[in-house]
């Protein structure tokens, strides 16, 4: 394509994960190198960008929702749709019919975008563009957060039944080691003070490199370079949260004391059928060995509601079982029908209404525990990476603890994207959040 003298504009959106977000920046800063002008998303532009996700037959709806929203608001621009919704033919064929739609771009070629763009023709979908001018494969800000997502690892191994990711992410693959700590030097030089590890299966980092290569040593390599930072895991499934692990997130004064561990149920019958890997006696005893060695560790996780054969004596289960484990905070969401997995043939799926029932009561039991593990830390001093914008409703600075709680103080700007030291003195109102003096 022929631009004119003016630079070519994109706004540019993303759905779903941590990942996502993290090759939103990618593709971002691969446009701004190869003379692209992002604008709002309120703004007219040459090319509208969605990231999309498929995970949930919602994130499906928000895309095709965009596509009609960018459409409606300029019909003139050219919608570009990335991502994994894009993976299967039969999922593209549906967003072609979908007004504006131009080009789909896999995951693969994301880091490609500004070649694919700048091509003479862009193609219904993208497979070998030209990558000659390719600058970079690594991102050295993070738009929009104050805390900087690095992306370590792609796609993964395990085969959940309910689950489309391993089918659009493919296997299981690491990053190369030397790239990652490059990036985080990027990001750690112009301010960022968290570094978040993230991949579609985090802890499968470096099994594919060498058996000696493992994600605890990436993040000794990591707390080795030089800074006032602390560095988040952002998810990792319990097979992978190894005695090493847990000894670092002890020891290590970098790493916070947090720990996403996805559950998904709390009944063995309905595990086996979603084709987890474990069942609650082990998942149990993980959690008591962390806790053991981390008495305070925050321990987040996943419950999946809805799923075939969950009948009422294993929604029971579940809530037993959170209440006897405790996570700090728990994403719950329902099960949704994906294409393509075993679980997409099986039958005994629960209707939406019993799963809002029982989603809203395992919401209060989650709210009870959240506000139980932060009133732990009242009177006592914690780091909190404050962020760059002041909560409406009350002004005031707010940020998360190591611990992953919500915290919210009074103090100056100056403040803003710095860790800081506060003693918790008090809950904020009735949230679950605490009040802390800087």
């Amino acid at each position: 394509m022929n631009f004119p003298d003016k630079m070519p504009t994109f706004s540019i959106k993303t759905l779903g994960c941590k990942v996502n977000q993290y090759e939103t920046q990618l593709m971002r800063e691969r446009l701004d190198e190869n003379g692209f002008e992002e604008v709002s998303l309120a703004q007219e532009a040459d090319y509208f960008i969605i990231n999309s996700c498929t995970v949930t037959h919602k994130a499906d709806r928000d895309t095709r929702n965009l596509i009609n929203h960018f459409h409606r608001v300029n019909p003139a621009g050219k919608i570009i749709v990335a991502g994994c919704y894009t993976e299967m033919k039969k999922d593209r064929d549906l967003l072609y019919n979908l007004p504006g739609v131009t080009s789909f771009v896999p995951n693969r070629e994301k880091e490609n975008i500004a070649e694919i763009l700048k091509a003479p023709f862009l193609p219904k979908t993208i497979k070998s563009p030209n990558t000659e001018s390719k600058k970079s494969t690594y991102i050295k800000k993070f738009k929009g957060h104050n805390r900087a997502f690095i992306k370590i690892q792609d796609g993964c191994n395990h085969r959940c039944s309910y689950c489309k990711v391993s089918l659009v992410r493919g296997k299981s693959i690491s990053r190369n080691e030397h790239e990652i700590l490059k990036e985080i030097k990027k990001v750690l030089s112009v301010g960022f003070q968290e570094i978040v590890l993230t991949g579609i299966c985090l802890g499968a980092w470096g099994y594919d490199i060498s058996k000696e290569t493992s994600l605890s040593n990436l993040l000794e390599r990591i707390s080795n370079i030089n800074g006032n930072f602390r560095i988040r895991l952002s998810s990792i499934e319990p097979l992978y949260v190894t005695d090493r692990l847990i000894e670092l997130v002890c020891d290590n004064k970098k790493v916070c004391k947090h720990l996403h561990i996805p559950l998904q149920s709390g009944d063995d019958k309905v595990l086996m059928k979603m084709n987890r890997p474990y069942k609650i006696k082990d998942f149990s005893r993980l959690v008591k060995k962390i806790r053991r060695r981390i008495p305070e560790v925050a321990i987040t996780t996943d419950i999946l509601l809805g799923f075939h054969g969950e009948d009422e004596k294993s929604f029971k289960k579940t809530i037993g079982f959170i209440k006897k484990i405790k996570p700090s905070r728990i994403h719950i969401f329902s099960y949704s029908k994906r294409e393509g997995t075993p679980a997409a043939n099986y039958t005994g799926a629960l209707d939406n209404v019993a799963i809002k029932e029982r989603m809203k009561k395992l919401s209060s039991i989650a709210l009870f525990l959240q506000h139980d593990f932060a009133k732990k830390f009242i009177g006592k001093k914690e780091t909190v990476l404050v962020e760059n914008k002041r909560e409406r409703e009350s002004a005031l600075l707010t940020g998360y603890t190591d611990h992953y709680v919500r915290a919210f103080l009074d103090g100056p700007d100056s403040l803003k994207n710095r860790i800081v030291t506060a003693k918790i003195i008090g809950f904020m109102g009735d949230k679950s959040a605490v009040l802390a003096l800087p």
